[in-house]
């Protein structure tokens, strides 16, 4: 079979090469078996020869006893015997005894052999005589051990010799005069191969002449198939080139005529379809230019709806911005002044109480615009993974003496199961682990009447690291979260993660904004893993979640306790200048009375021009500079400020109540130092100037008035002490959401219960009316 790529073959060359080569292999096949089929017609020859010699020789010896005289009768007879026996002009046949001694052969030269033996000298006279008994003896070692007819073949002087030996009786039946004679014929293959190759050459000549004939007529017979393929392959290349019209003549050979048939039959399809395919073009091109016109007006609708869709995304950005800035900007001002009137030594036990209530509430409602606008953040690709070192068992036992109470109050057991293979130094966000793991722990406490909540956490080998994490310094965390509570229904699985949707569980208890597991779900993802949830209704609800995290040392961990307050600057120093901007005169005040408390000296500016006024004329330090104000906001007046001779040597740190309206990059681009997003703790103030001026503090060793604990452990049985009226009404009130009466009810606890009622209180100023209907439900059971 020709090969796929070969270069082309003439269809003469095909048939004809072939062809010869048959012809070729049987001329070569015939003359071996007639050379093989001669050969063997001169050993049968030879052996009947030799058959009717021995005949010849035994028939005189029928009227002879005795064996002298028999055996000079065999000698005599077998010479004239092998005198006329001719088997080829140049054959000698002899027989000898079985010791070797020539008795007769065929040949005048020797007439007569004294005591009926040859002599040596005669032998060795006769060469082919002796080449044969030579080889006979060479190859049977011993006359003696010749039984029967042998055929054999040996070379002398380079001359090939067929020989065949046979006794004159391989029995002894008809043996009377125990004869033991040898009869050998020696032939030459000299004399039967030329006769052999004279018939060769002869049939040789007549297979080479019918293979020019045979040649000769295929040529032919290729020659006429050609012309008819070469009118068709011109056809299909006017067919190819445009011309459809198109017919081939037949001819006289079969599959020819059938060939020029189909064509013929093929160029007719051909013309019928091209003017089918011209009609059904013109039908095509009305088509696509209908679709064309559609398409283009398409194009305009969807550049329209795009443009729509832009500016109702600019919208949302926009109103989310201001919504972060007018919401976080009373807020910082709130949790501002709470925490700085709760440094005053003055501060009685139940206004400190107070002061705890608003700083709760305040940072609750803090935590709800979170977590809107980190969904939006998250919607518009902006939310982002900071990872840092930190100990992962301390985070575990923060969250579990956070959740301890709220358990404990509905009765419920909170187990933290932590396998040993788990480990305590980690890389990852820290706050975003510990936002899910709040809010998943929360829903689980919230939706659970009875029983227990679980958290597991184990190391999984199953789940590669990602792909810029090596194996040896990253590991694969797997939580678990089960609870025992209502369970979640099999429909509303499929929603459970989309934002404001909420279970029927959900809306029946009246909380929540259905925001926390969808941004679970996109914080899980931030950190290169996924969230799965199994629920049964009536049985509870397993969250499962895994993260990748990197492995951590223990001295890359910050030492996260709690710093000792600042109550003002330590001595030998030089009087730090501060100047606050903002264009809130909350805000302003607020950070500035911060900041005099401890001993700095501060301005104030309300925008950007007059922040440059007061620069150029005090130098400060610092400048805490907001970036939204009026007339100039924070990025002129840093850009302004940057380029003036003196500028490089004020910090200045930028604030913002905005999280889409300032970024990072942003306020560094221009000339910050630093970036903090209000409401900031004063903590947080503090360390930002000692971080970047070296300003040294004194800190409070001990305090004078310990902060009481803001929500003491209550159980069911704390409350049994109550009267029973007061506390189903309690119930009732809490279960329908009616705070004003839950608070009148509290206010009929008697003075010898403060604890409790201010407990309870405390719950309902928390929006915690879910805690109170669990902590007095047993009182309607």
């Amino acid at each position: 079979m020709l090969k796929k790529n070969s270069p082309p073959v003439s269809l003469r060359l095909l048939l004809t090469i072939p062809f010869a080569g048959v012809i070729t292999l049987s001329v070569g096949l015939t003359g071996w078996i007639s050379f093989i089929t001669s050969k063997q017609t001169m050993n049968d020859l030879v052996a009947q020869l030799l058959q009717q010699a021995t005949q010849r020789i035994c028939e005189p010896l029928e009227d002879f006893d005795t064996f002298p005289i028999a055996d000079l009768i065999a000698q005599e007879t077998g010479q004239l015997v092998l005198n006329n026996l001719q088997i080829s002009p140049h054959s000698q046949t002899f027989i000898l005894t079985r010791s070797g001694n020539i008795i007769a052969y065929s040949t005048s030269t020797t007439t007569y052999l004294p005591n009926y033996l040859a002599t040596k000298e005669s032998i060795e006279r006769e060469n082919l005589i002796n080449y044969s008994v030579q080889f006979l003896l060479k190859h049977f070692l011993n006359l003696a051990a010749i039984t029967k007819s042998e055929t054999l073949t040996f070379t002398a002087n380079g001359d090939k010799y067929l020989l065949q030996v046979k006794p004159f009786f391989e029995s002894d039946v008809g043996n009377e005069h125990n004869i033991d004679w040898l009869i050998v014929a020696v032939v030459p293959e000299t004399d039967f191969i030329n006769q052999v190759n004279a018939n060769t050459r002869v049939m040789l000549g007549l297979c080479f002449l019918a293979l020019i004939l045979s040649i000769s007529l295929l040529l032919l017979i290729s020659w006429r198939i050609e012309l008819k393929l070469q009118r068709l392959i011109a056809a299909t290349q006017a067919i190819a080139a445009g011309n459809l019209n198109q017919q081939v003549l037949g001819s006289n050979v079969v599959e020819l005529e059938y060939l020029a048939l189909a064509f013929n039959q093929m160029s007719q399809q051909l013309q019928k379809y091209h003017s089918q395919s011209e009609h059904y073009s013109r039908i095509l091109q009305l088509r696509v230019e209908s679709k064309t016109r559609q398409l283009k007006l398409k194009n305009r609708e969807l550049k329209k709806a795009k443009k729509a869709a832009e500016a109702a995304n600019h919208a949302k950005t926009s109103f989310l911005a201001n919504m972060s800035h007018e919401l976080r900007t009373p807020l910082n001002a709130i949790l501002g002044f709470t925490q700085q009137m709760a440094r005053h030594q003055q501060t009685t036990p139940a206004q400190q109480l107070s002061l705890n209530i608003i700083n709760r509430n305040g940072s609750h409602l803090l935590k709800l615009i979170n977590n809107i606008l980190s969904l939006s953040k998250i919607e518009a690709g902006e939310m982002k993974l900071d990872e840092t070192a930190f100990d992962f068992y301390a985070l575990l036992d923060d969250i579990e003496q956070m959740l301890l109470v709220k358990a404990q109050a509905k009765g419920l057991q909170l187990n933290f199961d932590r396998s040993e293979k788990v480990p305590q130094y980690i890389r990852t966000d820290e706050s975003k682990l510990r936002q899910v793991l709040i809010n998943l722990l929360e829903n689980a406490i919230k939706f659970t009447p009875s029983g227990s909540v679980t958290l597991q956490v184990k190391v999984t080998d199953r789940l590669p690291p990602s792909p810029h994490q090596h194996s040896l310094t990253a590991k694969a965390l797997l939580f678990w979260i089960s609870d025992t509570g209502f369970g979640i229904a099999k429909e509303e699985l499929g929603s459970l993660f989309k934002p404001f949707v909420q279970t029927q569980t959900g809306r029946r208890s009246q909380t929540g904004t259905g925001l926390g597991l969808p941004i679970s779900r996109q914080f899980i993802k931030l950190m290169r893993g996924d969230i799965r949830v199994k629920s049964k209704l009536g049985t509870g609800t397993t969250f499962r979640f895994y993260i990748r995290v990197g492995l951590a040392d223990a001295w890359e961990v910050d030492n996260h306790l709690s710093s000792p307050r600042v109550i003002g600057l330590a001595p030998n120093q030089q009087k730090y200048r501060i100047l606050v901007v903002d264009d809130q005169w909350e805000n302003r005040l607020l950070l500035s009375e911060c900041c005099q408390e401890v001993g700095f000296q501060v301005w104030q500016a309300s925008n950007g021009r007059e922040a440059i006024e007061l620069w150029q004329q005090y130098q400060p330090h610092l400048i805490w500079m907001d970036i939204r104000m009026p007339i100039m906001d924070g990025y002129q007046a840093t850009q302004f400020i940057r380029k003036q001779p003196n500028g490089e040597q004020t910090v200045i740190i930028a604030l913002t109540a905005s999280v889409f309206d300032v970024k990072r990059e942003q306020a560094f681009d221009v000339g910050c130092n630093d970036f903090v997003a209000k409401p900031c703790p004063e903590a947080v103030i503090f360390e930002k100037m000692a971080l970047h001026l070296g300003v040294r503090y004194l800190y409070e060793t001990q305090s004078s008035h310990l902060q009481h604990q803001l929500v003491p452990q209550i159980t069911p049985e704390s409350l049994s002490v109550l009267p029973q009226g007061l506390l189903v009404q309690l119930h009732q009130a809490a279960e329908l959401g009616d705070d004003q009466t839950a608070k009148q009810l509290i206010e009929q606890i008697p003075e010898f219960h403060n604890l409790l009622k201010i407990t309870l209180a405390q719950l309902v100023e928390e929006l915690r009316l879910d805690t109170i209907s669990d902590l007095t439900k047993f009182s309607v059971e």
